[in-house]
């Protein structure tokens, strides 16, 4: 089953760009905050937000058209990919030592923007939004397919 956005990523629909205070309810306050300003501050259209440890993951939220989309079994294939994507990305790496602590890693696909945010060892967040323009991504992607 595919995924595709919304027609219009300007002016996503007030349905699904609301979100349900009854889907928080069980989101910690500060993660909760977070959320409310993620959808304050970004172009973009929350579509999932994802709190992960080393053996365990927990969606905080899952945008009501993303889940109609999927089945359980391809929402939980999801967020375990995404959350292995992170555990992938520690925030410390040898090699790199001097760079200092990794504060994110951001993934753009075809049609969703990825981000990891990774706050200790085998433990983050991860946040998916809509894809919107990107121009630095968008500026090397145009130069390579030439």
């Amino acid at each position: 089953m595919t995924d595709a956005p919304p027609d219009d990523l300007d002016a996503p629909s007030d349905e699904i760009a609301e979100i349900d205070e009854a889907d928080l309810d069980d989101v910690d306050d500060d993660v909760r905050v977070l959320i409310d300003d993620l959808r304050a501050e970004s172009d973009a259209s929350l579509r999932s937000a994802i709190r992960y440890t080393a053996d365990d993951y927990e969606v905080l939220f899952l945008r009501e058209d993303v889940a109609a989309a999927l089945s359980i079994p391809e929402r939980e294939e999801r967020a375990e990919a995404l959350v292995m994507k992170g555990l992938g990305d520690p925030p410390q790496e040898g090699a790199l030592f001097d760079f200092g602590t990794l504060d994110a890693t951001m993934r753009f696909y075809d049609n969703v923007l990825v981000a990891h945010f990774p706050y200790r060892e085998w433990s983050g967040l991860v946040f998916t939004f809509d894809r919107t323009e990107a121009p630095l991504v968008d500026l090397v992607h145009e130069h390579v397919d030439e």
